[in-house]
């Protein structure tokens, strides 16, 4: 069997990095991270961006100690052993994985049509915009990376510039007024720490380059590429952050038109019909970008999984375009099913934020603390002060999950019963094949 090309450069990382990223979370969180801090969340948003960064560099690490397809999955296998507790941990790392990307897929899918206009903000209008976003994203990817990476490249600049635009006249419009007191909101101090675990949800998608290292050229290049990414997204969300600040007062961010879309707000506010316009189309497009790193990223976890016998063999089959093609074609059919219903868009948040984020980067991180002194590891990029850079991040990871409530949990505990007990029925089947 053939395997990937390499077709993805030092600026396709950089890009597709950017373009995971930027998307939703960053048009939509602000008010909440005000209505707890203040002006001061903007704290959040940075070391958000700061923990993000040292989660990706022992993540960087030991992509480049095992450059393989998927390699989130095979970061567990090879770490512990190959057992059948090894097994179980990278079938952890692998679902969990699927579920952030899959959820974040659907979630992305069902805000999108907010953007476009109010048409498409409910009922039958929602769903149709979800699924010809996904058809589109899917349809891209079906062409290969390197096609997807110029597509998310092409969208990525274009949004980056426009949002670049609008910082600027909000600097300029903008009041410091608005920012006094800087400290407030309903936790005060410690609304800047609540506010991380909402801030870094937007960072999450960086994790899908990881799973990427086969179609990289030079993937002792990939480090310093994620690094600039994530540094290049903190950098776009403290700036927009900040602007919303400056130009919208506390009640108009705690307002309900305002709350869920404040960016959007912020826009409005210039009362400049092509500025909204440019917003409607910078917003559509880092949407769609982060559907398509995150289909791209789904599909080749899922190939992973398949390559350890998890998931049926057909999911390694590859493409004359070089991408594993059934892989790609779930990661975009299974989302647009459930967009379809729209209703449960809280609990795709929780399950995707909990399962796909907290487990996989607990396991992730045990497995570098565990594999770094071993002889046969030896990635090209090392990490200085690995140990204490991950204890660090541990720490990141636990604030993330801060405010988790009773239903949250429920709903996450149910879906790592399902988890471990579909991994018990594979085994099963796996010993009687």
């Amino acid at each position: 069997m053939a395997g990937f090309r390499k077709v993805l450069s030092f600026w396709d990382v950089f890009w597709l990095g950017i373009g995971g990223m930027v998307g939703v979370a960053i048009l939509t969180f602000p008010s909440e991270t005000f209505a707890l801090a203040g002006p001061s969340s903007i704290i959040s948003w940075v070391l958000a961006g700061v923990f993000s960064i040292l989660m990706a560099v022992v993540y960087a690490e030991m992509t480049t100690a095992f450059p393989k397809s998927g390699a989130l999955v095979v970061f567990p296998y090879v770490a512990f052993g190959k057992g059948r507790l090894a097994r179980y941990l990278a079938f952890l790392e692998g679902i969990g994985f699927y579920i952030g990307t899959l959820f974040g897929i659907v979630v992305s899918a069902i805000i999108l049509g907010n953007y476009i206009s109010p048409w498409f903000s409910s009922g039958i209008g929602l769903i149709v915009a979800a699924e010809a976003s996904l058809l589109l994203v899917g349809i891209v990817n079906i062409f290969g990376a390197r096609v997807t990476s110029e597509a998310n490249k092409m969208m990525s600049i274009i949004f980056t510039a426009l949002f670049g635009i609008i910082i600027a006249l909000g600097i300029w419009y903008g009041k410091l007024s608005n920012l006094v007191p800087f400290i407030s909101g309903s936790s005060g101090a410690l609304g800047i720490v609540y506010s991380i675990p909402i801030a870094i949800l937007a960072y999450g998608s960086w994790i899908a380059i990881m799973a990427m290292p086969e179609e990289i050229k030079h993937v002792k290049d990939m480090p310093k590429a994620l690094l600039y990414s994530i540094g290049g997204a903190t950098l776009v969300y403290a700036l927009l952050v900040l602007v919303t600040y400056l130009n919208l007062t506390a009640p108009q961010l705690t307002s309900q038109s305002a709350y869920y879309y404040p960016v959007l707000a912020l826009v409005a506010a210039f009362h400049s019909p092509a500025m909204l316009l440019l917003f409607r189309i910078a917003a559509i497009l880092s949407i769609v970008a982060v559907m398509l790193v995150m289909v791209m990223g789904n599909a080749r976890i899922t190939y992973a999984m398949s390559r350890l016998d998890f998931l049926p063999k057909s999911m390694v089959e590859l493409s004359s375009h070089s991408i594993p093609f059934y892989a790609t074609v779930a990661a975009f059919l299974i989302p647009m099913a459930l967009s379809v219903f729209p209703s449960y868009y809280y609990q795709y948040v929780v399950i995707g934020a909990i399962i796909g984020t907290g487990v996989p980067r607990v396991i992730d991180l045990a497995a570098y603390l565990k594999i770094r002194k071993r002889s046969d590891y030896k990635p090209t990029f090392r990490v200085r002060y690995g140990f204490a850079i991950a204890l660090v991040a541990l720490v990141g990871l636990a604030i993330s999950e801060i405010g988790i409530s009773a239903s949250d949990t429920l709903w996450s505990v149910v879906t790592f019963i399902v988890i471990t007990g579909a991994f018990l029925l594979v085994e099963l089947r796996r010993k009687k094949g």
